[in-house]
């Protein structure tokens, strides 16, 4: 229980802290959105796909492998973070001269050059800024990670509004970006010091002290996996901008914001959970079955009512950042990207699962596979479908994926139960759904509620009153079909006792 209890209180942290600042950034979005358009945002969300390509190529897979290793021995907490900083210093500096010649061979014009040239500078400090974040979730103290990423959020939203505003467009968005990550860092790295270690260089108990090869023979699986896999998710805006054009880039990327905002939050309960899971793996395999069973539940029930909630309501989603016609497409390729939060959660609790199982190798395979499942679903689909064939090779691939992990979990001695945990919270959405829409249409015929939608334009009042009758009749549907039992409600209401 205490345990479970840690992992609340550091998914709530790690939730404030990303979310703020992601809340900040939405409305950042909507002021930059008619100042750049559909080409200006095209050139942005190209020049962050390269930076969060590169970004994940420097931290060398040492993200949850670095935490990892830091909770099973604290003592060596210096040795483990010096080792991987240097790292990813010498491959971020690989990566920044590759992308260099790339840009400057590849046709880009002098604006998107400058942007993508300027934004991946800061590799250099995020992956520093990552390699405290693993230091800080493995020693539990992820309250200091939370306030690096606050600040972050309050000097990018100042600073970009401010060089928008002057009329910098998107190289103002660029360089409060890379300003927002130095204040990250700033802020986080005195707060690990201080809070975390012994840093010190020896093992007390003599033990031997892990060097930067020994670090690069860890990571270098995950770090093949990692690679593939940002590769994967995120090389079909950098193909859309290459093949089709910057608007193109641009109304893909607006389509697919909800799904990077919703991301967060199975990405940050697998990262509060991951110490635990660690934990029991070394003691238990029951134990940590049990806890990705019940976080797979959990995740499951938490992401489906968000998912069906961002199909219904895409479009004032995109309308609410500009209601200008040039955006009407990106309202259908949300709606089919969204679908992938899902896929993504499941797989975040097998990914965990199988780390503890020290079965990362396995993730060169799926990143492999799902990257190449990817790149080829694109090459055909978007000169025929632009936008919306990367929105479908983007699930296809995501599903590849998902049965991937599912696969190898499956040799593992850490599968969880998945029947209850993958069917039961689509039945109990689905039950409440139906009735929801039975019900309102009804007693309101006039709202026009359909199976497929929300009353979005009947007003407010249409739109809250079905929300919150669907969000009544959910937990009810839970418990009657039992996806979640008296047992599973006890154990909430434990998470509102101090952690130890």
């Amino acid at each position: 229980m205490s345990a479970t209890r840690s992992v609340a209180k550091n998914t709530i942290l790690l939730t404030i802290g990303l979310f703020s600042g992601r809340l900040l950034a939405l409305f950042l979005r909507k002021k930059m959105t008619p100042i750049l358009g559909p080409d200006g945002l095209g050139i942005l969300v190209t020049a962050l796909s390269i930076n969060t390509i590169l970004l994940t190529v420097s931290r060398f897979g040492l993200g949850v492998l670095l935490t990892r290793e830091i909770t099973r021995a604290k003592v060596l907490t210096l040795p483990l973070f010096w080792a991987t900083m240097r790292i990813r210093w010498v491959v971020s500096a690989i990566s920044y001269l590759f992308i260099f010649g790339f840009v400057s061979v590849a046709g880009y014009d002098a604006l998107s050059r400058e942007a993508i040239l300027i934004l991946t500078l800061g590799i250099f400090i995020e992956s520093a800024g990552m390699a405290c974040d693993s230091v800080l979730q493995a020693h539990e103290k992820v309250q200091y990670q939370t306030a690096g990423q606050m600040a972050a959020a309050v000097v990018y939203f100042g600073l970009g509004w401010w060089w928008l505003s002057a009329g910098h467009g998107v190289m103002g968005v660029i360089w409060a970006n890379l300003a927002s990550q130095v204040t990250r860092l700033v802020v986080m790295a005195p707060l690990m010091f201080a809070r975390t270690g012994p840093w010190t260089w020896k093992d007390p108990d003599g033990g031997p002290v892990p060097s930067m090869m020994d670090m690069a023979r860890l990571g270098l699986p995950l770090f093949l996996a990692t690679t593939f896999g940002v590769i994967y998710t995120k090389i079909d805006i950098v193909m859309l901008e290459r093949m089709v054009g910057e608007a193109a880039a641009g109304i893909y990327g607006q389509g697919h914001q909800a799904f990077d905002v919703m991301l967060l939050l199975p990405g940050l309960i697998g990262t509060a959970l991951f110490p635990a899971m660690a934990r029991f793996g070394m003691k238990d395999t029951d134990d940590t079955v049990r806890l990705g069973e019940r976080a797979l539940r959990f995740m499951m029930i938490a992401v489906l009512p968000l998912t069906l909630l961002i199909t219904f309501t895409a479009g004032p989603i995109i309308h609410w950042f500009d209601r200008d016609i040039r955006w009407n497409d990106a309202i259908p390729v949300m709606r089919i990207v969204i679908w992938g939060l899902p896929l993504m959660a499941a797989a975040t609790v097998f990914n965990r699962l199988l780390i503890t199982a020290d079965k990362e190798k396995v993730f060169v395979t799926i990143g492999l596979v799902s990257m190449l499942a990817n790149i080829a679903l694109n090459w055909f689909l978007i000169p025929a479908y632009s936008y919306f064939g990367a929105s479908v090779a983007t699930i296809a691939s995501m599903m590849i994926s998902f049965g991937l992990h599912v696969f190898y979990l499956n040799r593992t001695d850490y599968r969880p139960p998945m029947t209850r945990a993958l069917l039961g919270p689509p039945v109990a959405m689905a039950a409440a759904w139906g009735v929801t829409f039975l019900l309102v249409g009804l007693v309101f015929p006039g709202w026009g509620i359909a199976w497929n939608r929300l009353p979005v334009d009947a007003g407010w009042g249409a739109f809250l009153v079905s929300t919150l009758v669907v969000t009544a009749l959910y937990p009810a549907a839970l418990f009657g079909l039992r996806v979640l039992k008296a047992d599973d409600l006890n154990l909430l209401k434990q998470l509102y006792r101090p952690v130890d």
